[in-house]
């Protein structure tokens, strides 16, 4: 299968960056294009982790390997090391389809 950017609805092409974003303190996190992460302006992406039980979410390097269709595989999806967090305001604002994702499926 291929690894779909939560909130743009496509499949993330290989060799694109890749990321994933993560409440603090849950064990699931989506997968995001670099078209997503662009919409965040710089003066929003903090460079601070948040903690378990704060609102909001953590953004970090992602790896997958490569799909027979060219784009990144879901089979391998994996988190790395943390780039930026954003407040839930800002994930409101710029990531919609994410926060529905969450709140439609209560994710772990």
């Amino acid at each position: 299968m291929s690894l779909i950017c939560g909130e743009k609805g496509r499949d993330i092409e290989f060799g694109e960056p890749l990321v994933a974003c993560q409440i603090p303190g849950r064990r699931s996190y989506t997968a995001l294009c670099k078209e997503a992460i662009d919409i965040i302006p710089a003066r929003l992406k903090n460079k601070k982790q948040r903690r378990p039980g704060e609102a909001g979410f953590n953004v970090y390097k992602a790896t997958a390997s490569r799909n027979f269709n060219g784009s990144y595989a879901l089979c391998d999806f994996t988190l790395r090391e943390f780039s930026f967090s954003i407040s839930d305001k800002t994930a409101t604002t710029h990531l919609p389809e994410i926060i529905k994702l969450y709140e439609t499926y209560n994710l772990p």
